[in-house]
C-alpha cells in the first residue's frame, strides 16, 4: 500500500518506500474512468510505473480533491480579502459533511489596526463550537499549537485565494518554499500561486497545498446543510418534524435557540441565504 502525494493532469507521484515515483494509471482505470486523487492509497506496479489497485476512502473533499484526510485547516483572512463569516460557515458545513474533522485559521492579525475587529470575529466564531487559531505570519507562538494539532496527521488547507494559505506552510515548515502572492487590490481578490495539488510530507505528517477559489458552490442539498451547519448541531434531533431544514417549519429547535440568542441572527440569515441556494433533493446524472 503506498500513497499518491502528487497529481498534474494524468500523471500521478507515488510514495514508494521514501522515494517519489512518478506514475500512470493502468489500462482498466482509464477504461472504468476511476479517478485517483492525493491522499488515496494504491498498490503499484514498479516495472510498468502503473497504478494497478485503488484502496476504499476513509472520506474525500471535492474541493479541493483530496482524500483520507484527519484535518482540514479553513483559512480565512482578517483582512485582504475581508473576513466573510458566510464562507467560513460554508467551508465548515462542507467538511463536517464531508466527514472530516475542520479546523479555522485566521490569517493576517498583524494587518488589523482595530482590536475591536479581532473581538467582534471572536464573538461570532465562539457561537458555532468550533476550534479556531488568530495568527501572524511573524509570531512563532501563534504557529506552535497548529504544529502540535497536526502531528502525525493527514491535514489540507482549504479557502479562498489570497488568504494566505501557502505563506502559513512556509511559517510553519521553512524548509518548504510554495510561491506566495499578493492579494489584487484591484479585484478584491488574491492570485492564484499554487497551481497543484501537493501532498508535503513533514516531521509530523503530511501537509495538502491546494489551489486556492474566488468562489465556492456547496455539493449538498438542503437537508444535508441543515444536519451539518456549524453551530446546529447541539439543536438536531430537537425539532417537532423529523426532517426539519430549519426555514419555515413549526417547532424547530435552531429557529427557538436563534430567538434565545444561542444562535447569532448573522450566522442563521447566513444559513437561511445558502440554503435557498441548494435543491431539496439530489439530481441523478
Amino acid at each position: 500500500m503506498h500513497l499518491v502525494v502528487g497529481k498534474q493532469k494524468t500523471r500521478y507521484v507515488v510514495e514508494v518506500l521514501d522515494e517519489k515515483i512518478v506514475m500512470q494509471a493502468a489500462t482498466d482505470f482509464i477504461r472504468q474512468k476511476t479517478a485517483i486523487y492525493v491522499g488515496d492509497f494504491v498498490d503499484v506496479d514498479l516495472a510498468s510505473r502503473q497504478i494497478i489497485h485503488l484502496y476504499p476512502r476513509l472520506n474525500f473533499l471535492i474541493r479541493p480533491p483530496v482524500a483520507n484526510l484527519d484535518l482540514v485547516l479553513v483559512v480565512m483572512s482578517l483582512v485582504e480579502p475581508e473576513f466573510s463569516l458566510l464562507l467560513v460557515e460554508k467551508f465548515l458545513a462542507y467538511a463536517q459533511f464531508a466527514n472530516v474533522r475542520p479546523v479555522l485559521i485566521l490569517t493576517k492579525k498583524d494587518k488589523v489596526t482595530n482590536a475591536e475587529t479581532i473581538q467582534a470575529v471572536s464573538t461570532l466564531l465562539d457561537r458555532l463550537h468550533i476550534t479556531y487559531f488568530i495568527i501572524s505570519k511573524y509570531q512563532q507562538s501563534d504557529l506552535a499549537p497548529i504544529k502540535t494539532l497536526i502531528n502525525g496527521k493527514k491535514t489540507t488547507l482549504m479557502g479562498q485565494t489570497g488568504v494566505g494559505k501557502s505563506t502559513l506552510i512556509n511559517s510553519l515548515y521553512p524548509d518548504f518554499t510554495r510561491q506566495v502572492g499578493d492579494f489584487s487590490f484591484h479585484l478584491g481578490r488574491g492570485k492564484h500561486t499554487t497551481k497543484e495539488i501537493i501532498m508535503l510530507k513533514t516531521r509530523e505528517g503530511y501537509i495538502v497545498d491546494t489551489p486556492g477559489f474566488s468562489s465556492f458552490e456547496l455539493p449538498m442539498i438542503k437537508s444535508e446543510l441543515a444536519e451539518n451547519y456549524p453551530g446546529f448541531t447541539p439543536y438536531l434531533g430537537k425539532c417537532y418534524f423529523n426532517d426539519c431544514i430549519h426555514v419555515n417549519e413549526h417547532g424547530c429547535a435552531v429557529k427557538t435557540a436563534v430567538m434565545a440568542g444561542l444562535i447569532s441572527h448573522d450566522s442563521y440569515d447566513n444559513y437561511v441565504k445558502i440554503s435557498q441556494e441548494l435543491n431539496h433533493k439530489r439530481e441523478d446524472y
